[in-house]
């Protein structure tokens, strides 16, 4: 029976341990938000998925959550933003696909009569940047994926 080339391997993927972590050239609130997401199973988050509602999912969320400043910077800046971090490959996958689909949500939006709600979904292609700059980061720095796709499993 033939193997399957394009199935996943069986070996896992090592990962970071915190010391590596400590090494990285970041300030200390992206290293203890890389920490956190460490701790807590990665970008699809496992580990975080499995406490119960409470004080202590609270408390992991606190531990998970990026710094404000990267959600503010990379919804003002957008493109930009992830041009300055060094991601500029995945700033302009993610500028593209927010132009396309702000350019579907407008025209469906003038079509159906909405011209205020229109108007107001410029702003849906910073939000984009801003959720997804993190999440970004964290796999540019900590994982070390330099290819070109910003949208990663949640």
């Amino acid at each position: 029976m033939e193997q399957n080339p394009y199935a996943a391997t069986a070996t896992p993927v090592s990962t970071p341990t915190g010391t590596q972590i400590d090494t990285l050239d970041v300030s200390d609130r992206w290293k203890q938000y890389f920490k956190g997401l460490q701790k807590y199973g990665g970008l699809e988050g496992q580990l975080f998925k499995a406490i119960p509602k409470g004080p202590e999912r609270l408390a992991a969320a606190k531990e998970m959550a990026p710094p404000m400043s990267a959600f503010l910077l990379a919804f003002v800046f957008g493109f930009f933003y992830y041009l300055v971090k060094g991601m500029w490959k995945k700033g302009l996958v993610l500028a593209l696909m927010t132009f396309m689909g702000l350019t579907v949500v407008v025209t469906v939006l003038y079509l159906i009569g909405g011209e205020t709600l229109a108007g107001g979904a410029r702003y849906l292609g910073g939000v984009a940047f801003g959720i997804m700059a993190p999440r970004d980061f964290y796999s540019f720095k900590v994982l070390g994926d330099k290819g070109w796709l910003p949208v990663r499993p949640f």
